[in-house]
């Protein structure tokens, strides 16, 4: 398996075109556009006068996000890791 990270890292400033620019920038603002509507849909939720009758369903939502995110980021280190020893492999090679 090669090594993909290569096209994902701009480290040659002659590369840095418009449509790296433009893919970066949609990237970020669909992060921040989903991370926003997330916010919203809890602001939302927190505020209306249901809340205590669906705070326990509230709570185990919030919960199952936590793990998401938790599980996510430990997935990206795991491949991180798992990359660098492809690389240390191929260079030692």
């Amino acid at each position: 398996m090669n090594n993909k990270l290569g096209p994902m890292i701009i480290s040659n400033p002659k590369r840095r075109g418009l449509g790296y620019r433009f893919r970066d920038t949609a990237l970020v603002l669909a992060t921040l556009s989903l991370w926003c509507l997330f916010g919203t849909q809890t602001y939302l939720t927190v505020s209306s006068a249901e809340f205590l009758v669906e705070q326990a369903y509230i709570l185990a939502i919030l919960k199952v996000t936590a793990i998401n995110f938790f599980a996510v980021f430990m997935i990206f280190h795991a491949w991180v890791i798992y990359e660098r020893l492809l690389f240390r492999m191929k260079v030692r090679a």
